[in-house]
């Protein structure tokens, strides 16, 4: 091969890449537009949750069934579109419980649950950014959300705890009861005399019977009668009476 013919071939193959080539050309707008497209999928994945972050201002601003009506429209819209990621699915299923505590308790809620509703989306945002997180940074993610839910669920508990005792009406207080009197039965007349005669061994005259019974002097007089005829009692002298 000749000097002149290894030139021509040599430069046959150098102009294709010293002198503006016809693929750069053809490629350098399809490398344009590829990073235009990955740019704007990018966008798209951070501007999804901008609908969210708005609503979530809005509901921070103040408490209301719109503004949590929005907020929860948003969350499940993005449950949906989300389906496939089971660690933002986790996130959101984390903080739609929130809405319906927000829901019943309106101005009285805890602040740790808009604390925790901020600090989930920021955690989304952190999902869908553009280079994501490794499985085990979003898994440390998650479970420091978990963690902060119950501390949250702790506090909630502990507010409905004083409220609860704060309504509650005042217990009325029961006066103690007095113990029982034991009611003692009321003997007869002549079980009385019976008793203390029989208290006398030696026996026991009128006046002393009156004077113990505090009975009248024909009541005891009549008792001392009967109960001597019946065998009961028997007179020692005149007077003087004992048991038989």
């Amino acid at each position: 091969m000749t000097k002149d013919e290894a030139q021509s071939r040599r430069g046959g193959t150098d102009g294709l890449f010293t002198k503006p080539s016809i693929i750069g050309t053809i490629c350098a707008p399809l490398r344009s537009i590829c990073f235009v497209h990955k740019e704007k999928t990018m966008k798209q994945k951070v501007d999804m949750l901008e609908p969210l972050k708005a609503s979530l201002l809005t509901l921070d601003w103040e408490i209301s069934p719109q503004t949590i009506r929005k907020f929860e429209e948003e969350l499940v819209g993005l449950k949906a579109k989300l389906a496939k990621d089971p660690y933002s699915k986790k996130l959101i299923e984390l903080s739609l419980p929130i809405c319906n505590y927000l829901r019943v308790r309106k101005g009285s809620a805890s602040p740790a649950s808009m604390q925790f509703l901020h600090a989930a989306t920021r955690t989304l945002h952190y999902f869908r950014q553009r280079r994501q997180p490794a499985v085990a940074e979003r898994k440390k993610a998650i479970k420091n959300l978990i963690g902060k839910f119950g501390d949250l669920m702790a506090d909630v508990k502990k507010i409905d705890m004083a409220i609860a005792k704060a309504t509650a009406a005042p217990k009325k207080k029961v006066p103690a009861k007095k113990p029982a009197v034991r009611k003692v039965r009321k003997q007869s007349p002549t079980v009385v005399v019976l008793q203390v005669i029989k208290s006398h061994k030696k026996g026991i005259d009128i006046p002393t019977l009156k004077k113990i019974t505090g009975l009248p002097d024909n009541s005891i007089r009549n008792i001392l009668y009967r109960a001597s005829k019946e065998g009961r009692i028997k007179r020692i002298r005149r007077g003087v009476y004992a048991s038989a």
